[in-house]
């Protein structure tokens, strides 16, 4: 797949070019020790940009074409991380300079290159940047003077044509208060310099470096050894330990599920930006909207999120403040386990699209549905199966909430295929976080057929084991042939699930395949549902929650309950309180009671159910009286039964 608005004309002149160029280079541009050599000096700052210098004495050829990354993977975004290195030179080895033209945003023509000595530029921060679709901050470089500095490799090193199997040594010199994080092996003989190591470009790629003053924290799960590795822009005070704490039951979670890991060590790199000024807006109250949207224009829009690597992930998370710690902790926890679970698919479970990647010109897989729904929708029955989320939960809200989500994806206009092979291009583009809906909820459906398709022996989880056990990260699928693959572990009915959901633009049968679990689906249709205490009231509470509750903002003239603006609720009070464990609703005129935040002080208000009829789509709830085939899939598809062995 190529660039957004590129034409073909642009794409065929371009690639010709560089053809034209390698031609006409030796085939090999190492003539020496096979080895990028790089030097890196963090405590030389000027205009918040830093200098890289790689030598290049072993080189032997009369053209170099340097490139740096259009886009990297796992994140299905143009990035041009080349708008970002500034003043590129290179010397001959009488400290000359040489010829160096740039073409495009990422690329850098060098010669006659055959005396090169070293490459010399220098690197700004991407997170200077107030745009957020320029480059996520997950995937980008940082640059906070003697506190912080972010090393995601695609902003700082480029690499040589045909040369991305090369080894890369990186020889960092930094502020002696600094510490080097990563799950690379470091080599430090004395403070303030290290040395890290890559076996290619692709591991470089694959392996962020974070540094800060120390904080770090470890634990151990399946024989994998996990260190979190902690940095804030602006404050001093340790969080690692903390944060392992908030991870403890994810991981616990995880354990639960699985029965085994393919890595030896997994780091996670987390970063802190300071957002206090927006913290005190919001703890204010006064004129939040007004005082937001000034807050934003000075300072851009606060993003977050985390990017998933072998044996790492990313995080890069706004921090309101010191009251807004749970918060913090309840987005760490949701997402850490879908980043986590990335060490399945893609990293050990991909095609040669992801597998053989091309930073200038990728090639698009088209099974995003395995990579991102699959993750998704894996981060969540983990969730179930390890007592973080109840069956109701799970079904009648996260899962519910997808399926509404996903239905909004065109399927009519474009396939899931489609839209992942064209993700880079319009209209596909625009529906890319349907990865994250219509995609879990197609995670959701091929596990119960899988079930169903092989009587409880085999869940989704165990099929791709063992497909990482006949391939894994050395030995990538064929990107025509995985649906064959999965359909030949299973039954060959399953090749109709893909034919007509995944590749097709077929509605989703929710009804005929959640029964088999005994899971109710009912949408266009109109119920007798319990009446919500604040909206059905004229009252009104924001629609963002942080720390899990919601603060009302206004008390409707109907309310008899006892509610108080400013009060505080718990983000799903009414789904909670109105219904029971299986997502129905509880009876008319039952007397109910939930918990209120007043003031910082606990309050109990109480309610006498009253019904309504509302019309519903797509609601999902648990049948209360399943047949026993039915229970049993229920309970192998949750992981609370083990699967059948007959």
């Amino acid at each position: 797949m190529m660039a957004t608005d590129r034409s073909n004309t642009y794409r065929s002149r371009r690639t010709g070019l560089i053809l034209f160029l390698l031609i006409f280079s030796v085939t090999t541009a190492f003539g020496g020790e096979p080895k990028y050599d790089y030097r890196i000096d963090l405590k030389t700052i000027k205009k918040n940009r830093f200098q890289v210098e790689l030598f290049c004495e072993s080189f032997s050829q009369d053209t170099l074409v340097y490139h740096f990354p259009w886009i990297i993977p796992g994140t299905y975004e143009e990035a041009n991380y080349g708008k970002f290195i500034h003043k590129l030179a290179a010397y001959d080895q009488n400290d000359e300079r040489i010829k160096v033209k740039k073409q495009g945003k990422n690329t850098f023509i060098i010669t006659p290159a055959t005396h090169i000595k070293s490459i010399k530029y220098w690197v700004s921060a991407t997170w200077d940047s107030k745009n957020p679709r320029t480059i996520w901050p997950m995937a980008g470089t940082g640059i906070i003077e003697d506190r912080v500095f972010a090393i995601n490799a695609g902003g700082v090193f480029g690499y040589f044509s045909g040369e991305e199997e090369k080894a890369v040594d990186m020889h960092f010199v930094y502020p002696e208060h600094l510490y080097a994080m990563t799950v690379l092996e470091q080599d430090s003989k004395s403070a303030g310099e290290v040395l890290i190591s890559t076996s290619d470009y692709h591991e470089l790629i694959d392996s962020p470096i974070l540094f800060g003053k120390p904080d770090t924290s470890s634990f151990n799960i399946y024989d994998t050894d996990v260190m979190i590795g902690f940095a804030h822009e602006t404050d001093d005070t340790k969080r690692a330990a903390g944060i392992s704490q908030t991870l403890d039951a994810s991981m616990a979670a995880i354990e639960s599920y699985i029965d085994t890991l393919p890595a030896e060590e997994y780091a996670y790199l987390i970063y802190y930006a300071n957002e206090y000024g927006l913290g005190k807006i919001l703890d204010n109250q006064r004129f939040v909207i007004l005082k937001g949207l000034i807050y934003l224009i000075r300072n851009g829009l606060p993003i977050g999120g985390a990017l998933e690597h072998n044996k790492s992930s990313f995080y890069y998370l706004p921090d309101p403040g010191p009251g807004y710690t749970e918060n913090i902790s309840e987005v760490i926890e949701d997402i850490s386990i879908h980043e986590f679970m990335h060490i399945l698919t893609p990293l050990n479970l991909r095609t040669q699209h992801i597998h053989n990647w091309d930073y200038t010109e990728p090639v698009m897989s088209k099974h995003l549905w395995l990579y991102e729904g699959v993750t998704e929708y894996m981060s969540l029955i983990i969730q179930v199966n390890g007592g973080m989320l109840t069956p109701k939960e799970f079904i009648a809200w996260r899962m519910e909430s997808k399926i509404r989500n996903g239905e909004k994806f065109p399927f009519e206009e474009m396939s899931f295929t489609e839209m992942s092979t064209g993700v880079l291009e319009k209209p596909y583009k625009k529906n890319y976080n349907q990865v994250y809906q219509r995609g879990a909820v197609l995670g959701m459906l091929l596990d119960i057929e899988i079930i169903r398709l092989t009587e409880g022996r085999k869940r989704l989880i165990d099929v791709m084991y063992e497909l990482i056990d006949d391939y894994g990260q050395t030995r990538p699928m064929d990107e025509d042939m995985v649906f064959e693959l999965f359909t030949e572990k299973v039954h060959p009915d399953l090749r109709d699930f893909f034919t007509k959901y995944i590749e097709g633009r077929e509605a989703l049968p929710y009804q005929e395949i959640l029964q088999h679990v005994g899971v109710i689906y009912e949408t266009d249709t109109t119920l007798s549902l319990p009446r919500h205490p604040l909206r059905d009231n004229g009252g009104k509470y924001t629609n963002i929650s942080l720390g899990g509750k919601r603060n009302i903002k206004k008390v409707g003239k109907k309310d008899e309950i006892g509610f108080q603006a400013g009060d505080k609720v718990d983000r799903n009070f009414y789904f909670d309180t109105y219904f029971d464990d299986f997502g129905n609703p509880l009876p008319e005129e039952m007397m109910v009671t939930f918990e209120v935040e007043r003031d910082t002080t606990q309050i109990t208000l109480s309610d006498s159910i009253s019904y309504k009829e509302e019309e519903v789509f797509h609601q999902l709830r648990i049948m209360k009286e399943m047949t026993p085939l039915q229970s049993k899939y229920f309970n192998i598809w949750l992981g609370f039964e083990p699967i059948a062995t007959e």
